[in-house]
């Protein structure tokens, strides 16, 4: 059902029946047996023979509507008597991915949005496809479902975790780790982001166990509310530093660099410049101790979608480490613990510290790139 015109098709037809509202999904079955890859060589010498992209300009297109939005969708469902949605986002086996909700991916959450929704049910492909083949054949497919959520009272505010090992002779500056503490509901989010915040954690335990005393003061942030729109992240910096486009608060300029880690649980093969070219030959001296660990790489691409982006947006330096890809991913019921690599882990955390500890000690804040 992707129209207006869809729904005609299927009015009267569907009290009490259980909707397949996905495609069948594809089997990536090239990927069964791969568990985690290693960025190649030839992956990496092309990430650092990137060039600074420039900005696309583009025209937003004319909304059509006879197009339907995810709501108007539930909404017909939900009139024509439909028990229950289930849908299938991803082609592994085993794999639940739970993305929906009752509104538009633009839609702020609403406590009763969720509550007049009908139920809508993440299925593994093996069984959503089963009951897809069956279907195609004419055959009837009977269900029994039981649902049991809990849907709060009132809306619960989410706090950031913060630490610091205090500065010295430049203590009212501050050099920033940090990844984001929430995770999905499907599992325990070990990849997507329990790893980061170990990370983070380790690097932090490091740098007191052998006695730092850095010149700017180290602080490590746990972000909530990342995975509903890096809430934490956006909030802290707007709370501390402010807005250049509006104005800006003290702290502003005496913030030096912040490194985050949220791409999964791999090991660094580098970092990702976010078009700063100013900071290549410091972060290509910082990583020099690193190159037998697989940290080797310079590139100048922007990566989005994670809690160094708030920074960056307001134009403070901010940088994802560029990573392999570990396990089969956050936003599923299999990212968990056994999927992570900890020698990996250890890893990350040594680089990690060592980026702080420089960032920390160095003369000069780290270099600025111009506000877009």
């Amino acid at each position: 059902m992707q129209t207006k015109s869809d729904c005609e098709k299927y009015r009267g037809k569907l009290k009490n029946a259980a909707v397949l509202i996905s495609p069948a999904a594809v089997i990536d079955l090239a990927n069964l047996p791969r568990g985690f890859s290693r960025l190649t060589d030839e992956e990496l010498k092309a990430l650092e023979g990137m060039a600074v992209q420039p900005p696309r300009v583009s025209t937003p297109p004319v909304p059509n509507p006879e197009i339907l939005k995810p709501e108007e969708r539930i909404e017909f469902l939900k009139s024509e008597g439909v028990a229950v949605v289930l849908q299938c986002d991803g082609g592994t086996f085993g794999l639940v991915r739970g993305f929906s909700r009752p509104g538009s991916n633009n839609d702020k959450w609403s406590r009763e949005k969720d509550l007049n929704s009908l139920p809508i049910i993440a299925v593994t492909p093996e069984h959503y496809n089963r009951m897809y083949r069956i279907l195609k054949r004419d055959i009837p497919v009977k269900i029994e479902i039981e649902v049991q959520n809990r849907i709060g009272e009132n809306v619960e505010k989410a706090c950031n975790v913060i630490g610091e090992i205090p500065g010295t002779d430049l203590k009212n500056e501050v050099v920033m780790i940090g990844a984001h503490f929430d995770s999905w509901h499907e599992s325990p989010g070990a990849s997507d982001n329990a790893s980061g915040c170990a990370v983070a954690l380790e690097a932090a335990r490091i740098l007191k166990a052998i006695g730092v005393h850095p010149r700017r003061t180290i602080r490590i942030a746990l972000w909530s509310g990342e995975e509903q729109g890096l809430h934490g992240s956006r909030e802290y910096v707007l709370a501390h530093f402010g807005n250049p486009k509006t104005r800006t608060k003290p702290e502003y300029e005496k913030f030096s660099v912040y490194f985050n880690q949220d791409y999964g649980a791999g090991a660094y093969r580098g970092i990702n410049l976010q078009g700063n070219e100013f900071v290549r030959r410091i972060f290509g001296a910082w990583m020099e101790p690193f190159r037998d660990l697989g940290m080797t790489t310079l590139t100048i691409q922007s990566v989005g979608s994670t809690d160094h982006i708030p920074f960056d947006n307001n134009g403070l330096p901010a940088f994802q480490f560029l990573q392999d890809r570990v396990g089969i991913g956050g936003h599923s019921n299999m990212d968990v613990f056994d999927t992570l690599v900890p020698e990996d882990l250890k890893k990350n955390a040594v680089i990690m510290a060592a980026f702080a500890y420089h960032a920390a000690m160095s003369d000069q804040r780290i270099p600025r790139k111009a506000l877009k």
